[in-house]
Formats: C-alpha cells, sequence, structure tokens
C-alpha cells in the first residue's frame, strides 16, 4: 500500500514542482509559496486518497500554506495523514540557489503525530548511530558519544547547524571542542538527506529547525533506521498552549517513532533547483522534465518524469 499511496501523492509534488518554476531566482517568495500551496492543493484535492494535513510549512512566519486539519481528497478511500512543504527552502528557490523541492511526508491515518507550526530542537543523526541521542545531557556527552558508536575522533565529525543567532552558543561549543561546522543558510531537509542517505560528509545535523520540516526528517529517520530525538521550542505562548493542549509537555524529548509512529509511512521529494541527491527540473522545448525521490519502510528509489509546459 506504501508503493501506491508513493505513487499518488508524488503527483501533487511534482505539479507543484513545476508550476512554481517560472519564479525561481526571481525574489518573490510569496508569489513562489502561494503557487506551490495552491497547486498542491488541488492535486491533492483531486487524488483518490484521504488526506489529512497534521502540519503545514508557513505557520510561524505567516506564509501561505495547507491549513493544520485540512481535509482533502475524495471521501471513502484510503485515508491517510501528511506533513507537507510545497515549497521547501523557499529563500534559496528566489535566490536562484540549490535544495528547494516540494514534499510531502505520509501515513496511515493516525500515525503522524500533530505538533503545532512552530520550531523543533532537532538532533539527528544517520544509521550508523546505533545509541539514542540524550539531549538532555548536552553537547559535549552526545558528541562523545557518536564518536564512540562511529568510531571517529571528534575532530572529525562535520555537524550542520543552521547560521541563525540562537545557534551562536552551539557552534562556538562544537568548534572549542574540535568539530566541524557546516552552516547552513537554509535546506535542512537536503542536509538530512545527505544524513540519513549517507552520500554526504556530514555526520549529523544539530539545532532548532522548523517543526514541519522536523516531521519530515522524523519520516526519513524512521524509513532509513537512523537516528533522531526532537523537543518541541514554541516560538510564543500561543504556540506552547497549542503545544500543551496536544497533550505535549514542556521540554518533552520525543523519539522519532514519537512523532511517525504508523506502520505504513514514507516520503515524497521533488527536485526544483536540485541538492545532492535530487536533480534540478530541466526545462525543455514542450516538457519539464523531473525527479522525485521516493523513501519509505519499503526502500529507497527516483522516480523520472515529465509533464508539459
Amino acid at each position: 500500500m506504501v508503493d501506491k499511496v508513493s505513487s499518488i501523492l508524488r503527483q501533487a509534488t511534482e505539479k507543484a514542482a513545476v508550476a512554481v518554476l517560472p519564479y525561481f531566482g526571481k525574489m518573490d517568495k510569496h508569489t513562489a509559496d502561494h503557487i506551490a500551496v495552491e497547486t498542491m492543493r488541488k492535486a491533492l484535492n483531486d487524488m483518490d486518497l484521504h488526506s489529512r494535513i497534521i502540519i503545514g510549512e508557513g505557520e510561524k512566519d505567516n506564509a501561505p500554506m495547507l491549513y493544520e486539519g485540512e481535509m482533502l481528497g475524495h471521501t471513502g478511500t484510503y485515508e491517510i495523514d501528511i506533513a507537507v512543504d510545497p515549497l521547501e527552502c523557499t529563500t534559496n528557490f528566489s535566490r536562484g540557489l540549490p535544495n528547494s523541492m516540494s514534499i510531502i511526508a505520509f501515513s496511515e491515518r493516525g500515525g503522524l503525530r500533530k505538533v503545532p507550526g512552530t520550531y523543533m530542537e532537532q538532533w539527528l543523526a544517520g544509521p550508523d548511530m546505533k545509541e539514542n541521542f540524550e539531549p538532555e545531557k548536552g553537547v559535549r556527552y552526545n558528541i562523545e558519544k557518536l564518536c564512540k558508536v562511529e568510531n571517529k575522533g571528534i575532530g572529525d565529525l562535520v555537524i550542520v547547524v543552521q547560521d541563525r543567532p540562537r545557534h551562536e552558543g552551539l557552534i562556538r561549543e562544537l568548534r572549542d571542542m574540535g568539530c566541524g561546522v557546516s552552516l547552513i543558510e537554509s535546506g535542512s531537509i537536503s542536509a538530512a538527506m545527505d544524513i540519513t542517505l549517507r552520500i554526504g560528509t556530514y555526520d549529523a545535523m544539530i539545532g532548532t529547525y522548523g517543526a514541519p520540516e522536523g516531521l519530515i526528517c522524523a519520516a526519513m529517520a524512521v524509513a532509513t533506521n537512523s537516528e533522531m530525538k526532537a523537543i518541541l521550542r514554541p516560538h510564543n505562548e500561543e504556540f506552547q498552549k497549542k503545544w500543551i493542549d496536544l497533550g505535549g509537555k514542556e521540554n518533552q524529548v520525543m523519539d522519532k517513532k514519537e512523532l511517525i509512529h504508523g506502520e505504513h509511512l514514507g516520503l515524497v521529494a521533488t527536485g526544483i533547483s536540485g541538492n545532492h541527491f535530487l536533480k534540478g527540473l530541466q526545462k525543455r522545448k514542450t516538457e519539464i522534465q523531473g525527479h522525485t525521490l521516493i523513501i519509505s519502510t519499503e526502500g529507497i528509489g527516483i522516480h523520472t518524469f515529465s509533464l508539459n509546459r
């Protein structure tokens, strides 16, 4: 069933990616976001799946979005929960840079944990990390554990951190320990792909990123048997209350399987400007060609497609 759902959902990410391509590199994030959202919404609504939005990127910064609790698709068909990011890495997209894509993570109904569209502290390492991160014990403890499990020296590690003022202390601590730090402006999901699929030089990703991206990263972590822990970090009292009302606790450490606890799960991601694993869209005379990554509990694959311009 996972393969069937993936093959249906990828049509939504592919259509959203192609629809937004004319705005690549034109510094109009809002219009690009709006087009990606509305294209994905229509595609999902036309499908023989009944999708419930658990979280949609955009809530924390008032961008166009698919709404929490929104129901799309045909009733009476297979019911799923989804976390969506119709245009991941919007800033890079608007500036004509790599790592933009369109993404949906899914599980059977009830398989994704409801979290508010705020921020989430994330600790992610690849499949070789066979022990659990323990965020409450601090950065040094967990870095030393990662070194031991992966049989590396601290100086051999490269940790991804988003280049934001909130991470200044984290970056300083990692560098003082001797770690390499790869600073990213955006593109945490691309970095997570590199880590969970073991295709780059990164060993782990630590820091506070968007909660929608966190659910998507958790889906990748579960499907690839990678290690991930997360702590919701609401950015104001309203979102703190939402989290408590959903049964969450302040500073609660969650395992990936607490975020994604369904048995039938997966992720589809269509490259727009491309990353280490996904080629970007290619314009041809009458069509646009592209690639969609499919990650699930049933395996990993790339689907090549073409859509009319």
